[in-house]
């Protein structure tokens, strides 16, 4: 479930417009799409603990004050 970032991923995202300023614009939201995506993974991989972990997280997002 761990990833790894490489030097190249952050490269290569900066090079597109626009794609580093909209994760910065909307925090929350870029970190809801991130638990989504483990999420998945962890249903996929069958990993009970995680997945219960991650539907908290997820709930707490989504709680969160915005500005």
């Amino acid at each position: 479930m761990n990833q790894v970032v490489t030097g190249t991923f952050l490269r290569d995202g900066a090079t597109t417009p626009g794609s580093l300023s909209e994760a910065t614009v909307k925090p929350v939201a870029a970190a809801a799409a991130a638990i989504e995506r483990c999420l998945a993974q962890a249903h996929e991989a069958g990993d009970e603990d995680a997945v219960r972990l991650l539907h908290a997280v997820s709930a707490l997002l989504a709680s969160s004050p915005r500005p």
